[in-house]
């Protein structure tokens, strides 16, 4: 039976103290029998790009376009979400995007990690859409997560190709970014089916092209897999990144950045400057690896280990 059905799941958060939990869940239901995918969206507070673009997928295409079955889950946090806030509601709890697998008896994020989980389960695909938060510039990259199974590695990078973003970022779970907890790689160890993350936007707003790369994007990879009908879009060779690098402030201080998202940089080339409140500098931050600024602050106020950049680490440097 072909449709579109759209509910939102009210889930009890047990004895913690905690206010129940809403999962907005939309499934378009094809008219012919093919692969299901799961799409989700809105992980992070103020990634609003990924949740926009989202809602446009569950408007634009109809049970005609579709074969098999398509579920959208459109706001997955929506308590941060109503916050419009990149500071978790339960800060006494990793977010949610660092809270998978999860458990049915934890805490708020705990628990609706392990829910989402759930709605994954039984799909044959699984695809992340994320946006830098709001104090940070991001350009289009994909990312997968490389565990042991050669296969589903093979499988989660042409999800990630045909997405069709000029860059792609491999990330394990003891890389020099560790990927545990994540939705993404939690799809591929605990569901063991291929999942890839596409991001891009920031600044807490939903940029129209960022939007659009996302639709773009997802609308090509489902028409490459058969879920959607269409031909799939050629797509550019992209770069190929092996994990990131984290980029921190040891101390707080105002920042002058030097380099831009997008950028190339070397292993000690200079990113930023921080300085006290009289303008004298306390701490040069420099690249610790040769790679591409994938995403970074735009703030010019930084805390004490606070966020600068991620450094996108050349392939076989």
């Amino acid at each position: 039976m072909d449709g579109k059905k759209t509910e939102v799941l009210h889930i009890p958060a047990g004895g913690n103290g905690e206010d129940n939990i809403d999962l907005p869940v939309a499934m378009i239901i094809g008219e012919e029998p093919g692969p299901d995918a799961v799409i989700t969206a809105g992980m992070i507070p103020g990634e609003f790009s990924g949740v926009l673009a989202a809602i446009k997928l569950l408007h634009e295409l109809s049970p005609g376009d579709i074969k098999g079955n398509l579920k959208i889950l459109t706001v997955c946090d929506m308590a941060d979400f109503e916050l419009g806030s990149q500071v978790p509601a339960y800060s006494n709890e990793t977010d949610l995007n660092h809270s998978f697998p999860g458990k049915l008896r934890g805490g708020y994020y705990s628990l609706l990690a392990a829910k989402i989980l759930d709605e994954i389960k039984g799909a044959d695909y699984h695809i992340d859409l994320h946006g830098s938060e709001s104090h940070e510039r991001s350009v289009p990259f994909a990312m997968y997560h490389r565990g042991r199974h050669g296969e589903l590695n093979d499988r989660s990078h042409e999800m990630a190709y045909y997405f069709g973003a000029p860059n792609i970022m491999i990330t394990e779970t003891e890389g020099r970014w560790s990927d545990k907890g994540c939705c993404y790689s939690s799809v591929y160890e605990e569901i063991g089916i291929p999942s890839v993350l596409f991001h891009t936007g920031g600044l807490n707003m939903a940029f129209s092209e960022a939007v659009r790369l996302h639709i773009e994007g997802v609308k090509n990879v489902l028409r490459h897999f058969g879920i959607l009908r269409g031909t799939p879009q050629p797509v550019g060779k992209p770069q190929i990144f092996e994990n990131m690098e984290i980029v921190r402030a040891s101390k707080r201080g105002i920042y002058y950045r030097r380099v831009r998202a997008g950028d190339t940089v070397k292993r000690g080339q200079l990113i930023g400057l921080l300085t006290d409140c009289f303008g004298t500098v306390i701490e040069k931050l420099v690249s610790p690896v040769n790679g591409k600024i994938l995403y970074m602050t735009e703030s010019s106020s930084v805390p004490g280990n606070g966020f600068v950049a991620a450094v996108g680490v050349s392939f076989g440097k």
